[in-house]
This record gives C-alpha cells, sequence and structure tokens, in this order.
C-alpha cells in the first residue's frame, strides 16, 4: 500500500470521509469550519483522550481497525459513566508521512464502526504531520431529560458495588502476553480493542448513585470513586475468585500473578457502578459492598476487609 508522503489533505480526506456515516441528528458533517449536530437536551457531556503509539498502542502488534474501535471506546466510555449517551465525536489523526494509507483508513473505519454501534456519528477533526502516529478523540453526548449526571460522588454507605462485564483482568493479561512476545495471545484482542456494554452507562443512569469508567484498574479507579464518596469500597474475594482463575493459565505461562491483572489491569472501560441493595440491573453483577468510613480512615478500597497491595496503571509511569 502506498503512504501518505504522496498525498496532500484533500487526498487523505477522500480516503477517510467515506467511512464515516452521518447520524439523522447531524446536520453539517465533515467538510464545513464546523459540525452542527441535534442534542435531544441542553446539557452536554464532554470528554477528550489520545493514544499515541509506543505508548497506547505497538502497531506492528495491532491491527489499524483495532486501534480506532480503542480510541472510540476510551472516549464513549468516559460520556457513557456520566450516564449521558455519546452523540457525536470529533477526531485528530497526526501521522509521520511514512505511514501507509491503509493504516489510517483502516483506524478511521474501526472508529466509525464502534461508533456506529451507539448512533454516535464522526462528524469532523484534524489532519496533521507528526513523528509518531497520535490519535486524539473528542466525544460529545448529552443528557436527556432531567436525569441528573452520575458522577463519582454519590457512592452511599450499604450500597452495592457491581460492575458491567462478565471478566475482569483480560487487557492487562492481552498486555503482557504482547510485551512477552505472544502477539496471538487468547487476551491480545481485548487489550488491544476492549469491548464492554457500553449502554449500561446511559441504560442505568436513573438508578446508579455513583458511576466511572475502568480505565486504571479496580483499585485504583475504586479509591477515585472511594474518595470522591468519602467511603469504603469493599471487594468480595469470592465474587471475583472466577476472574482470576479464568486467567491462571495465561498467568502461569508468563510468571504472573492473575490477581494482579484483576485488581489492577487497566484500559477495561467497563462501568463500576454503586447501586442500591437489591437494584442492581441487568449486565451488572455484585463484587463488594460500600461501607461507611471511619473518622480516622482514609478512603480506600479493600479485599474482604483487608488493605490491597500494589497499584494500578499510571500513564506517567
Amino acid at each position: 500500500m502506498p503512504s501518505i508522503a504522496h498525498l496532500h489533505e484533500s487526498g487523505l480526506l477522500a480516503a477517510i470521509l467515506p467511512h464515516f456515516a452521518q447520524g439523522g441528528d447531524v446536520e453539517v458533517g465533515p467538510g464545513d469550519d464546523a459540525a452542527v449536530v441535534r442534542l435531544p437536551g441542553p446539557r452536554l457531556v464532554i470528554t477528550t483522550d489520545s493514544l499515541v503509539e509506543g505508548q497506547d498502542f505497538l502497531l506492528p502488534a495491532t491491527r489499524p481497525a483495532w486501534i480506532g474501535a480503542k480510541a472510540a471506546v476510551q472516549n464513549l466510555a468516559d460520556v457513557a459513566a456520566m450516564g449521558a449517551r455519546p452523540r457525536a465525536v470529533v477526531v485528530a489523526l497526526n501521522a509521520p508521512e511514512s505511514t501507509d494509507l491503509a493504516v489510517l483508513e483502516g483506524i478511521s473505519r474501526g472508529l466509525a464502526q464502534r461508533c456506529g454501534r451507539h448512533g454516535t456519528s464522526v462528524v469532523g477533526g484534524d489532519l496533521g504531520r507528526s513523528e509518531q502516529l497520535t490519535i486524539t478523540v473528542t466525544a460529545v453526548g448529552a443528557l436527556e431529560g432531567d436525569a441528573p449526571a452520575v458522577q463519582r460522588s454519590g457512592a452511599r454507605a450499604g450500597d452495592v458495588l457491581a460492575i458491567g462485564t462478565e471478566q475482569l483482568g483480560r487487557s492487562a493479561a492481552g498486555l503482557a502476553q504482547l510485551l512477552a512476545g505472544d502477539h496471538a495471545g487468547q487476551h491480545v484482542p481485548w487489550h488491544n480493542a476492549p469491548d464492554p456494554d457500553l449502554s449500561l452507562g446511559w441504560g442505568t443512569g436513573r438508578t446508579a448513585h455513583a458511576m466511572m469508567d475502568l480505565s486504571d484498574g479496580l483499585v485504583r479507579d475504586g479509591t477515585r470513586l472511594a474518595q470522591a464518596s468519602g467511603v469504603l469500597l469493599d471487594l468480595d474475594r469470592e465474587a471475583l475468585a472466577a476472574d482470576a482463575a479464568a486467567l491462571d493459565g495465561a498467568a502461569a505461562q508468563l510468571g504472573a500473578d492473575a490477581w494482579d491483572w484483576v485488581l489492577h489491569g487497566g484500559e477495561e472501560h467497563a462501568m463500576l457502578a454503586a447501586f442500591a441493595p437489591g437494584s442492581v440491573p441487568p449486565g451488572f453483577r455484585a463484587i463488594g459492598t460500600v461501607r461507611e468510613r471511619p473518622a480516622a480512615a482514609t478512603p480506600a478500597v479493600l479485599l474482604d476487609g483487608a488493605e490491597i497491595p500494589g497499584e494500578g496503571w499510571d500513564h506517567f509511569a
């Protein structure tokens, strides 16, 4: 495939834009100075995030479409975690001139397809030249009607802590396999393109007391929720045992600890939420409880009442 070195911006746009089908709420899409999108309510939910080659993905070890899908998920998840439905995204693609055109087309296709599953349109963005491939996505969502935003600060003592995925730790396991040179490892696809059910975010916004998506690990992100709510989160080892057991084989091959992946593995992007007892909705499963924090205690995440060693994913580590 040819590189993008011979193409002007107009040529790149001609190759990329056909992948970005527009939803019915888009009045003005790509091609003008800015997009115009109709929203169901006046309150916007906005987030942005970037993927950088070498830091967030290894191009020889992934697929361009997976890169696009991952860039979509990490932004759509942030909107969903506020209880809002994502309506539109814009994307800035910066790449070396030696980049194959097929790579940018694949990224665009993966991004558009993952967004399209939720009726979210890619409505514009920017193209540029850089020393390394970078994808920055900004997602815009809206809260419908009088639905409140679901923040991290609403968890209450006695709530059930629940997670919106059937298995935790797959992304961390996939990363470990990649770094060990096993590009065909069982869990590599989930790391390269995590695929949680994001609709659990906006579908349960009116019943969740607090919610966030897991981007930096259950303990690290759970601690953020605990700090915002001023509580303790007590994880149930038995509720998470099956997650660790499903990863034991991969962990044994790599000399790793499956529990470390479950508790500290990042880039899952599943919904972590607190619900009143008896109101955990379908798609979530209970993994612990919210406890009152003693006056002298620091908000934290515990496992069967005990402190948890280790830390989660740190983007600057």
